[in-house]
């Protein structure tokens, strides 16, 4: 919810679409298939920079959002070591695994859902992808309210008292979860459909211009990662 809510008051949402589209995948790909330390360490250090900065996310909530990824990336690491008792090479997948997350949440906080939608249907994709794309996606919104309404309740009824109720309390929500959240879902869609929904979701689109020292910002930081890679290794 907090990475929705950064993303509808970012002030890079007036930036276009397309544009932060394009530079945040050539980024993350650029970032995997350059094969270096530094870059990765550029791409993760700059891109929390942007978002901070010019994105107007906390500190603290950026790096909360990071926590989970990068809880199973140094896992994986730490599996890796074990595996190859490389350093350089763990070292490498971690930051490069860190840099591609880093490179997707500068989209994720700056431009909403319905934007990129805009973006897959101007790239062609078939409008059926997209609709289950964008429902997959507030399903995820609509099963974490459900849960956190649960969880709200128990609390306020002493359901973590101690670690035998907690435990009670933990398998009552996860046996009522499936069916609450489906029902949420079934309302959901027949919302929809009292609003006219035939199978194709309409996002409104604003119009976005494309200035000039925007993809001219945008060609320097590649230009930046290309000499960093080249000078540095």
């Amino acid at each position: 919810m907090g990475m929705e809510h950064y993303a509808y008051v970012s002030p890079l949402r007036h930036k276009n679409a397309c544009l932060k589209t394009t530079f945040g995948i050539t980024v993350l790909v650029c970032g995997l298939a350059m094969d270096s330390i530094a870059v990765s360490l550029w791409i993760t250090v700059s891109m929390m920079g942007i978002s901070v900065i010019w994105g107007k996310v906390r500190l603290y909530d950026y790096i909360r959002f990071l926590a989970m990824p990068l809880f199973f990336i140094l896992f994986g690491g730490g599996a890796l070591f074990f595996a190859t008792e490389d350093m350089r090479l763990v070292l490498l997948v971690t930051l490069r695994a860190v840099g591609a997350v880093s490179a997707f949440y500068f989209l994720t906080l700056s431009t909403p859902v319905g934007e990129l939608m805009a973006v897959l249907r101007k790239c062609h994709v078939p409008p059926v992808l997209i609709g289950l794309m964008y429902l997959l996606y507030r399903d995820i919104f609509v099963l974490t309210g459900v849960w956190q309404s649960m969880f709200t309740a128990a609390q306020s009824r002493l359901g973590y008292a101690d670690y035998r109720t907690s435990l009670r309390t933990f398998g009552g929500i996860g046996s009522n979860l499936l069916l609450l959240s489906w029902k949420r879902a079934d309302d959901c869609y027949h919302a929809m459909e009292a609003r006219g929904y035939e199978g194709t979701i309409c996002f409104l689109e604003r119009r976005q211009s494309c200035r000039w020292y925007d993809v001219l910002a945008a060609a320097g930081y590649i230009a930046v990662m290309a000499a960093i890679r080249r000078f540095c290794g």
